[in-house]
């Protein structure tokens, strides 16, 4: 029998920063991790605040969490947020201020930035909620001409290093306008680095209006056409604009149909089609010849997924958004607005305040310190 007293001591990990480092980075990426990590003690908080081991936790975590949306409520613009405490944002915390002669119209945001154009001004303004800067970008001369017959829209991507530095706003934008008659699309990229647009792009179109924001896929931009419901795309590489037909579907004449560009889990270009209470999905894809086609490859029953009540069928649900980091898209009914997660199909019921046609899904890694955020806003560690 051996001498439990002579056993050696099981050995303790080395107490220095690398480990404490790769521990902490292993941290949920959501609003009260960081400042509540940086309450244990200087130690922690001042690797937290680091600079560097922040761009290794956004790289490890890569996609950013959904912190809300913004949407227009009576023709105001207010952020509604979407986690519960401790990771819920004060709405307030997010609003925006416009300068005297302004008259902003929110349009895109991806990248922890939003997109607003002026149309008193023709200028794109582009925003980071969780600083509040803005930096504003003049319209391209060629898209001043005749605005008022004309429709915009627009893109925004942040182009800076991955590195948690927010002091500077650096990004690449595109503007697109449709003119009223529907027949020509154009579109112009601009990069604030070089501070410069690039070309302008066009290409023939069939509806007049993009009313919904645009959707990223791979290195490539989406709007939905209005009225033809087909779908048009800008590359980012080639800087061009094409025109994708929708899926050859019939969605019946006497249905209401609503119609979202979304981005797939493989990174491929998708479309949902709702048409009264069921939810088709299709993607692009190429088949066996690399003929590249609309496949559907999933149809979802909201009577089933959200029990729905006979009262509320006589009020048509609506597509009201899509997060293209978390493939969550949005739904209003005449009771919620609705959640849906893609992939799992878990869905979140969100309370229904305010009307809402449009809304925009803000994701951002919300970073710890004193300059963007404020610890008294997240509850205290339980003890």
């Amino acid at each position: 029998m051996s001498d439990v007293s002579s056993s050696p001591a099981p050995a303790s990990l080395p107490d220095n920063d690398d480990i404490l480092r790769e521990i902490l980075l292993r941290l949920p990426p959501l609003p009260s991790s960081l400042p509540r990590a940086s309450l244990v003690s200087k130690r922690w908080c001042r690797i937290v605040s680091d600079p560097q081991w922040r761009r290794l936790f956004r790289a490890r975590h890569r996609t950013p969490p959904l912190l809300g949306f913004f949407a227009y409520y009576s023709g105001e613009l207010a952020f509604t947020p979407t986690l519960g405490r401790p990771d819920r944002i004060p709405p307030e915390r997010f609003s925006l201020v416009q300068r005297p002669g302004q008259r902003l119209c929110f349009v895109d945001c991806r990248h922890g930035l939003a997109l607003l154009l002026d149309w008193a001004l023709l200028e794109a303004v582009v925003w980071d909620p969780v600083t509040g800067r803005q930096q504003c970008v003049s319209f391209p001369e060629e898209f001043k001409v005749d605005a008022e017959n004309h429709f915009y829209n627009g893109a925004v991507l942040s182009s800076a290093n991955d590195d948690g530095d927010r002091r500077l706003i650096r990004f690449k934008l595109v503007l697109v306008r449709t003119n009223v008659q529907g027949l020509l699309a154009s579109a112009c990229h601009y990069e604030s680095e070089s501070g410069r647009w690039g070309n302008i792009s066009s290409a023939a179109i069939s509806s007049s209006n993009l009313f919904e924001s645009s959707v990223l896929v791979g290195n490539a931009l989406y709007w939905l056409l209005s009225t033809s419901n087909d779908i048009l795309e800008f590359d980012l590489d080639r800087q061009a604009l094409a025109v994708i037909q929708k899926p050859p579907v019939d969605t019946g004449s006497t249905f209401f149909s609503c119609f979202q560009v979304l981005r797939t889990e493989d990174n491929r270009l998708g479309l949902a089609i709702l048409t009264e209470h069921t939810i088709q999905l299709w993607e692009r894809k190429a088949d066996l010849d690399g003929v590249v086609r609309w496949v559907q490859w999933k149809t979802v029953d909201l009577d089933k997924l959200l029990s729905l009540t006979t009262a509320s069928k006589a009020c048509p649900i609506t597509i009201t958004g899509f997060d293209e980091d978390n493939n969550v898209i949005f739904l209003s009914t005449s009771t919620n607005d609705v959640m849906i997660e893609l992939k799992s199909m878990q869905f979140t019921r969100l309370s229904k305040d305010n009307v809402i046609f449009s809304c925009y899904p803000y994701t951002s890694f919300y970073p710890a310190g004193n300059n963007y955020y404020s610890i008294g806003e997240v509850s205290p560690p339980d003890m």
